[in-house]
């Protein structure tokens, strides 16, 4: 018996080790090169280069849950500066707890006042200690182009013309890759799927020494956001060596710009706003740029309800489920719920 989990993302990787737990043999496919989605992590020169999610909430129980049975529980660390400001363009003023993420078009959640955690050697901690537990490890560059009813199941094909057969499969791929698959299975109400926009993510990590940086940053929180209307094309920063411990070595600075669409170098333009807004003198050691043109995603109205007539429709077909941020939620912590439910869902299937 065969499980394939499409997808070696945070919620793919998450069900492959709920799949496994249960002796089942699982394989877990990607389209990408390296597992881990967007969840990307850069030790270099001793700081920690966060390249999408750099922690969650603390009272978010599911990452952690998972964290501890994967034996990197003694690895969390708590956030140490708390709070932010706001950018109004002419000055940064203190914000309300929760006020930040309202500020970013990010849904408000009560639980923000318990802070954040991540892990001490950066968030890819956890996806390196998931494939390090599954045997075999995940198949990158392998991309599911359609699947097909299979006389046990299910058959996958794949880019260069190869097939794989599992009993069971979980989809834990963004909502547009998803609704492409199971269209083509006949399942009309995926197609929905696709209203889910995701929005754009650019950041830049920049490292300074700390003589660079004005010693009026402290007690200034976390980082702060900017003002719709303050002008400029920075939407928030993280004062990253603040905000966890150990990000940067000794005597180093990490910032880490959120920007919105610029024409141009975003690194330097990120840098310009930042020595304009906090006073940094000099250039930047080095920058690092991430840019996910599809990040987090927006879920229209009715969502919740149309997942659920697909997963409805699922039920009546060979095991087969959905799971990710696509689906359930934004959020590494919703992620590794989705999945791990996704999984279960699955093995109870199976096991009829």
């Amino acid at each position: 018996m065969t499980v394939a989990v499409v997808g070696a993302g945070l919620a793919g990787l998450s069900a492959a080790w709920e799949v496994n737990q249960a002796g089942v043999e699982v394989v877990v496919l990607d389209a990408g090169r390296r597992p881990g989605g967007m969840i990307v992590t850069e030790r270099r020169e001793g700081f920690i280069v966060e390249g999408g999610a750099d922690g969650f909430l603390a009272t978010e129980p599911d990452i952690q849950e998972l964290a501890r049975e994967v034996g990197i529980g003694d690895r969390l660390v708590d956030q140490v500066e708390r709070g932010s400001t706001l950018w109004t363009g002419r000055g940064l003023e203190p914000l309300a707890e929760g006020k930040a993420a309202e500020l970013l078009g990010i849904q408000a959640n009560p639980n923000v006042g318990g802070g954040f955690r991540t892990f001490a050697g950066g968030m890819a901690e956890v996806v390196e200690a998931l494939v390090a537990c599954l045997a075999p490890r995940p198949r990158t560059t392998q991309g599911v182009t359609a699947i097909a009813p299979a006389t046990r199941g299910w058959r996958l094909s794949f880019t260069g013309g190869s097939a794989l057969e599992a009993e069971a499969i979980i989809l834990a791929v963004p909502s547009w890759v998803a609704a492409r698959l199971l269209a083509g299975l006949g399942v009309s109400a995926a197609r929905a799927l696709d209203t889910v926009l995701y929005a754009p993510s650019l950041t830049v990590s920049l490292a300074y020494r700390a003589d660079q940086v004005p010693r009026t940053l402290e007690g200034g929180g976390a980082g702060f956001v900017a003002a719709s209307d303050s002008g400029g094309a920075l939407r928030a920063c993280t004062y990253t060596w603040r905000k966890y411990p150990k990000r940067a070595p000794e005597g180093f600075a990490l910032l880490r710009a959120f920007v919105g669409s610029v024409d141009g170098d975003p690194a330097a333009i990120a840098h310009a706003e930042l020595a304009a807004i906090l006073g940094i003198k000099g250039d930047p050691l080095w920058t690092r740029a991430f840019h996910w043109p599809r990040g987090l995603p927006r879920y229209p109205r009715g969502h919740a309800e149309r997942v659920a007539a697909v997963r409805e429709r699922l039920a009546r077909l060979a095991p087969l489920a959905i799971a990710g941020a696509g689906f359930d939620g934004a959020g590494v912590s919703a992620c590794v719920k989705s999945g791990r439910e996704g999984a279960r869902v699955m093995l109870e299937r199976l096991a009829r």
